[in-house]
């Protein structure tokens, strides 16, 4: 486990679980044990929006500004030129041989949701953020267990084991968050064990 997914597990169990003492208390202390902390926390809560929504991230950041207090000037990352085709790239390297079948169903059911996809989630969020490859993937796969999102959670299964995140850092990533429950931990783990017969 990367030394600050410990951490980064804290603060998103707290926001899943709406928990705001909690979640104010774990994200004080990452910002006071990382270096850069609070930059490295505006940028996890922002891909967090991904899987919670716009809604609970800007209460999350407000009550952040409001207990920690608002940096002199916070960090405005801009966004990249041709974020589609970065996006694309990414979600190619990140998907493998997958990429195909998920895009071509994309396009048959919402072309339009296709390009946000490649162009927002991919080709801004992922593309600007501070979390490396596997920080990224492996908190990708909590918060999609947790919000019920099989499909999607096996293919970040399979992006992680893909990128050199062996099964057992996997498995041991369910049992290092209470965010779970045991029906959820109990399916996680039998599909991380039928995505590493796979790969």
């Amino acid at each position: 486990m990367t030394n600050r997914l410990p951490a980064m597990f804290r603060i998103v169990s707290a926001l899943h679980h709406n928990r705001e003492e909690e979640f104010v208390e774990a994200c004080r202390a990452f910002q006071k044990n990382q270096t850069d902390g609070r930059v490295l926390l505006q940028d996890l809560l922002r891909v967090c929006h991904l899987f919670y929504g716009f809604p609970r991230i800007v209460r999350s950041i407000t009550l952040i500004s409001q207990q920690l207090g608002t940096l002199e000037q916070a960090e405005e990352v801009a966004t990249p030129n041709h974020p589609a085709e970065l996006g694309e790239k990414l979600f190619r390297e990140v998907y493998g041989r997958d990429a195909d079948p998920v895009l071509q169903h994309l396009q048959r059911v919402d072309p339009t949701f296709r390009h946000w996809v490649l162009s927002h989630a991919y080709g801004t969020t992922f593309a600007t953020t501070k979390l490396s490859l596997e920080e990224r993937e492996r908190l990708s796969v909590l918060a999609l267990v947790a919000t019920g999102c099989w499909q999607q959670a096996r293919s970040h299964m399979r992006a992680c084991l893909r990128h050199g995140v062996d099964k057992q850092a996997l498995l041991d990533d369910l049992l290092a968050v209470d965010w779970l429950d045991q029906e959820a931990q109990d399916l996680a783990t039998t599909c991380i064990h039928a995505e590493a017969l796979q790969e």
